[in-house]
């Protein structure tokens, strides 16, 4: 039977996949999958435009499972070295406990905000020291860097600290938002020049995982980033949205909104490849750009007004409400996509924007 990764993933990551048991790592006693995991096609994604090679040192930012940083483990062999942060100290725990008993003596585990702080890449003699739930025993001299590094969290803008910590000619590949609105986001690769101060950007892919935060996430998965307005209907099922218009607005002006969407919300036909209109949309950013999330109905991107939405969810659907200027306006920029060949995430190109602490990414569409 085919793997998920086979068809995106080369050789040295096919291997290092098909060694790790994923269950091991994922599943918690009782059979229950362990919350926000990203699949083994994504896994495979990512860290084949990582470019891992034998003898690197890897930084990662959200440990997880741990199963990502077993991966990274054998990518980089015994003669390489991989560090994993995570905000939660229960998953750096278990990933420590799970990650010795796999026999990955070359990952050390720690406790942090992974985008405001990291610590250096080991010196060369360091690299045989084993796991790790500390960062005591990591005060000797560091090397020049780290030479990969991968975030499976998303912050609001690449942060400086990823590029300082990075070597020379080092590839970092993390999720970024494309817009300021939530869930509006999508897998960046950089390279760092000879400089901290010299970054470009030169791949996108689709993707998106939760957002970065500055503690552990609570029960309920509000984005911690763009929401203008959120709410529960009757039956406890979160609904949001996040449009830039709104935020000249009062926020009741998005709690009606929200209303509207919830008592008069209907469905329709939409459009085959959505996935490539939503990437269009975030890359052209036009007015009255909208995200939200429906409930128990997935998500989607769209345009809003005061008097109406119309989002296009992930697999195609059409969800609407109120007014129909919504929907028309629409259906104008879907037709304008189709016209311009129906661009999606691997036709665009990444524009960095020097911003505060950090790099913003967005998109050009061709």
């Amino acid at each position: 039977m085919t793997r998920a990764w086979d068809a995106i993933a080369g050789e040295a990551v096919r291997r290092a996949l098909a060694c790790v048991d994923r269950p091991a790592y994922t599943v918690l006693p009782g059979g229950a999958a362990l919350p926000q995991i990203p699949g083994p096609a994504v896994v495979a994604g990512m860290l084949e435009r990582l470019e891992v090679e034998p003898g690197h040192r890897v930084l990662e930012i959200g440990t997880g499972s741990g199963f990502s940083a077993a991966v990274l483990s054998r990518l980089v062999g015994a003669g390489g070295h991989v560090t994993s942060i995570d905000i939660d100290a229960r998953l750096t725990e278990r990933a420590a406990r799970l990650l010795a008993d796999d026999g990955c003596r070359n990952v050390r585990l720690v406790t942090g905000d992974g985008t405001r702080w990291a610590p250096a890449a080991p010196a060369a003699s360091e690299q045989e020291r084993g796991v790790s739930g500390g960062d005591d025993q990591w005060r000797r001299p560091s090397g020049s860097g780290y030479d990969r590094v991968i975030a499976w969290v998303t912050p609001v803008r690449v942060p400086d600290v990823w590029v300082r910590q990075s070597a020379p000619g080092g590839v970092i590949v993390t999720p970024v938002h494309l817009a300021p609105l939530a869930r509006a986001m999508a897998v960046v690769r950089l390279r760092r020049g000879a400089g901290p101060d010299r970054l470009a950007a030169d791949l996108l892919m689709p993707g998106g995982f939760a957002e970065a935060r500055p503690e552990p996430p609570g029960q309920w998965p509000v984005p911690s980033y763009g929401v203008d307005a959120l709410t529960r209907d009757a039956a406890g099922r979160m609904w949001w949205v996040a449009a830039e218009w709104l935020r000249a607005h009062e926020p009741a002006v998005g709690m009606r909104l929200l209303e509207l969407m919830i008592t008069d919300g209907r469905g329709g036909t939409g459009w085959p490849g959505a996935a490539d209109l939503h990437a269009y949309l975030l890359a052209t950013r036009p007015e009255g750009l909208t995200t939200a999330t429906l409930g128990d109905q997935g998500w989607g991107i769209g345009c809003s007004d005061p008097g109406g939405v119309a989002l296009a969810g992930v697999s195609g659907d059409l969800f609407v409400a109120g007014t129909s200027a919504a929907a028309e306006r629409l259906d104008r920029w879907a037709l304008e996509w189709r016209e311009r060949g129906r661009p999606g995430m691997a036709d665009l190109t990444p524009r960095l924007h020097r911003r505060g602490s950090g790099w913003d990414v967005r998109a050009a569409a061709p």
